[in-house]
């Protein structure tokens, strides 16, 4: 259950992040789809601004990946598949890196997520060895 609610929350993450920095920025849309952004000058990536800037902030930032993960994980938790600690302790990491460089930020959100998984894929071995396998962890791993 834990997995799941760590799935649903990065899905919410990347959604609120990806809604809330577009309505900051949809006076730059129109240049995207105007092809605007072909053909920048290298300096325009090392120093994004304008509709450059708002495009890495928007659709190219963290926002879809994020996302996608959590859309993952909720199927994973439904398969009854427990997500390696890998993948909580790397969100940690860069929740708390991201949130040292830049302060307010949303960033620390990401520690939720971070600990479900973490706490649920500890969780695992020992109900395992306890023999409380659920019947759909089972199904799950048939499915795989």
């Amino acid at each position: 259950m834990r997995t799941l609610w760590a799935g649903r929350s990065l899905v919410v993450l990347g959604i609120g992040h990806l809604v809330g920095m577009g309505a900051q920025n949809t006076g730059h849309m129109d240049d995207w789809f105007r092809g605007d952004l072909w053909g920048l000058p290298r300096e325009q990536f090392a120093h994004p601004s304008g509709a450059n800037g708002a495009f890495w902030i928007v659709l190219a930032s963290f926002a879809v990946p994020l996302l996608l993960l959590g859309v993952l994980v909720c199927h994973l938790a439904r398969l009854g598949v427990v997500v390696p600690q890998s993948i909580g302790w790397g969100l940690a990491a860069w929740s708390v890196v991201g949130a040292a460089i830049l302060e307010p930020t949303p960033l620390l959100l990401g520690l939720v997520p971070a600990v479900l998984l973490i706490r649920e894929a500890r969780r695992a071995p020992a109900a395992m060895a306890a023999g409380a396998e659920p019947d759909e962890v089972r199904e799950g791993a048939a499915r795989l």
